[in-house]
């Protein structure tokens, strides 16, 4: 049985790899507008006027969706030189540290994004383009992401003062290359 707060980290390990698929939803999506966009011009000689509008916006959703899941499996680009070479307690102090500090920054984005949704949604704002989107649609994902992301980094934080480790080395996909 697995204890209380290891069934939370489990529960927050499980959002990020949704978060993951719905980041890879998101880039197929964008793969889709730019073939969408070429065949138009190509085909019919026209443009998809909102293609580049929602490709950026499935861009920040794709980045922010996927920052979770890339936190876990230690996939975020990390400079080790200085944790491998002083002795290990200092070590677990400057990951504990650097981890306090990320935990404070992902939460003020969320914080921040969950304002700017909710500000555009009760406002109605619209993008300035053509399409006029709603700006709060394109911006949810984005916040709900940051959220992702600030839960991920505080359940690492976790992780680290029960004397686990952060990543999970089982995610981790491809070679380290350094």
């Amino acid at each position: 049985m697995r204890d209380p707060v290891g069934s939370v980290l489990d529960a927050v390990d499980e959002l990020s790899v949704w978060g993951a698929w719905a980041s890879a939803f998101c880039i197929a999506s964008i793969l889709g507008l730019i073939v969408a966009e070429v065949a138009a011009r190509n085909l019919l000689n026209v443009s998809l006027y909102f293609a580049w509008e929602f490709s950026a916006y499935l861009m920040g959703g794709a980045f922010l969706l996927g920052a979770g899941y890339a936190l876990r499996a230690g996939a975020q680009i990390r400079v080790n030189v200085l944790l491998e070479n002083v002795p290990k307690p200092v070590s677990r102090f400057f990951d504990l540290f650097s981890t306090a500090c990320g935990v404070v920054i992902a939460a003020y984005l969320a914080y921040a994004l969950g304002e700017l949704t909710w500000f555009s949604y009760v406002r109605e704002s619209r993008s300035p383009e053509r399409s006029e989107l709603l700006r709060w649609i394109p911006q949810f994902p984005m916040f709900f992401g940051a959220a992702l992301f600030a839960l991920q980094m505080t359940a690492r934080l976790a992780r680290l003062l029960r004397g686990e480790p952060g990543e999970d080395q089982r995610l981790r996909i491809g070679q380290d290359i350094e």
